[in-house]
């Protein structure tokens, strides 16, 4: 049994730079999407901390 790694690699992953940037194009459905859900989630803490308080828990 051998314990040498490979270094073979697809001519695909040679070809490019190991520090090639990646750019994704976000649509605006996708800043919707995000500010929605900060939206909604931003009210779900505030709401579970109204609820703590008038109940007592804090």
């Amino acid at each position: 049994m051998s314990s040498e790694m490979s270094t073979d690699m697809p001519d695909a992953l040679v070809d490019q730079p190991a520090g090639a940037p990646v750019e994704a194009a976000s649509t605006p459905s996708e800043w919707a999407e995000t500010a929605l859900t900060v939206l909604f989630t931003a009210a779900a803490v505030l709401f579970v901390s109204f609820v703590a308080v008038v109940t007592g828990l804090v």
